[in-house]
């Protein structure tokens, strides 16, 4: 009888587009498909994704229960769904959480709405289900080794990092590990057949610098700043493009930070000269064609914990396609792109030295081409079947943990907890 696992990818939906995180849901579903493994996905909303091996449910409090009873597995993100959580924990199930962001860090910059009282509300429930994620799960994977530290940090403050885990492993690797990002170890052309960018919009030539922005203006982005480089830039031959800038759910509304952008361009008059807002998601597997005609990619972000401490996935489609990374020195992966020569690492909320880096990376040729050659190089560090590796090693073998009766006292007031905070 085939082992069934259940993924609950909580606000992320799977599509075409696989949006940032998204991707990792579906490589762990793959993972777990290639062994054999019926594939349960509960998702937010209906998906046009075509893969018959991942069966797709919408959230759905009955059903997510039936599902839950059949698998030996359940697998949650880093903004689980209570609900599903502790019911898995009741059933015994073997709980697995992969932390693609430490939320109660990551829900910090949260900040659209009226009233500060509902942003606390939804701040404290966030805390108490991501330490209630952490004592229920048998297994936590986080994308970088900064996360690590963080959660093994919750993990002493929640008893769970304990002598009894540390004897079975002194690493903790029986409760905790690193399972990054990656990408495709399949190579892409290294021309497009045609221009999608290049003369396809009024102002953007052949010989035009095109520095992209590959996904959404978030709140914890810095976009302001790179439209100030941009208008000291505005009369060489750069173009500045922000493809898919907006949540492609039609449920979200555009962020605080990417209105603030829009409108600070609107005032240099830049929108349609040297900055592009598209507001349109690419196709996961059509997206190396527009990454393909850019020169750079880029992702500003100020001096916050979330910046400090998280990979940008979007960092990682730059790699795929072989473009130079510009970024601020607070970005979690400037140290990775300064050590291996993979981009230019700016001043943290320095328009005029971003603007120099953005410029000088644009007039050498010599400097990208180096650049591209490190790429290819470091690739090789990235690819999925080995990021993923820890993950495809745990599904092989799964296994519950022993439970500690400290744990299960905290996870019962955790569940209180999360009962009596109203969202």
């Amino acid at each position: 009888m085939k082992k069934i696992v259940t993924i609950f990818t909580g606000l992320v939906n799977i599509d075409k587009n696989l949006v940032g995180t998204a991707v990792v849901y579906k490589k762990i579903a793959d993972i777990y498909s290639s062994l054999g493994y019926i594939v349960n996905m509960v998702i937010p909303e209906e998906s046009n994704l075509d893969d018959k091996s991942i069966n797709f449910y919408l959230y759905n409090t009955k059903n997510n229960n039936n599902l839950i009873n059949k698998s030996s597995v359940v697998i949650f993100g880093a903004y689980p769904p209570i609900e599903p959580l502790i019911y898995s924990y009741k059933k015994n199930k073997i709980i697995i959480s992969y932390l693609w962001s430490i939320a109660p860090i990551g829900s910090l910059e949260f900040k659209d709405f009226k009233n500060i009282k509902k942003q606390k509300e939804l701040h404290n429930y966030i805390v108490a289900s991501y330490n209630l994620s952490l004592l229920a799960s048998d297994k936590i994977y986080c994308r970088d080794e900064g996360v690590r530290k963080v959660v093994f940090g919750s993990l002493i403050s929640l008893f769970k990092a304990d002598l009894e885990n540390y004897i079975n492993n002194k690493q903790f690797k029986n409760i905790l590990e690193v399972a990054p990002f990656g990408i495709e170890k399949k190579k892409i052309k290294t021309k497009n057949k045609e221009y999608l960018y290049r003369g396809k919009y009024q102002n953007i030539s052949k010989k035009d610098f095109i520095l992209l922005w590959n996904g959404g203006i978030w709140n914890w982005n810095d976009g302001k700043s790179l439209i100030e480089a941009m208008n000291v830039l505005k009369k060489e031959n750069i173009k500045l493009v922000f493809q898919g800038f907006a949540h492609p759910s039609n449920n979200q509304k555009l962020s605080t930070e990417a209105k603030n952008t829009i409108k600070l361009a609107k005032k240099y008059n830049l929108i349609n000269n040297s900055v592009f807002f598209i507001d349109k998601w690419i196709p996961y597997n059509e997206r190396h064609k527009y990454l393909l005609e850019a020169d750079a990619g880029i992702i500003t972000s100020p001096n916050i914990p979330e910046a400090n401490l998280f990979f940008k996935t979007r960092i990682y489609d730059y790699l795929y396609s072989k473009l130079p990374t510009i970024l601020f020195d607070c970005e979690a992966f400037s140290q990775t792109i300064s050590n291996n020569g993979l981009g230019l690492v700016c001043k943290t909320g320095d328009f005029n030295d971003l603007a120099r880096n953005i410029k000088k990376l644009a007039k050498s040729k010599k400097i990208k081409n180096e650049i591209k050659q490190n790429i290819s190089k470091y690739q090789k560090e990235i690819y999925w079947e080995n990021t993923l590796k820890p993950v495809y090693d745990f599904a092989k073998h799964p296994k519950k943990i022993k439970r500690d009766k400290n744990n299960i006292n905290m996870i019962n007031k955790l569940i209180d907890l999360n009962k009596d905070i109203k969202i």
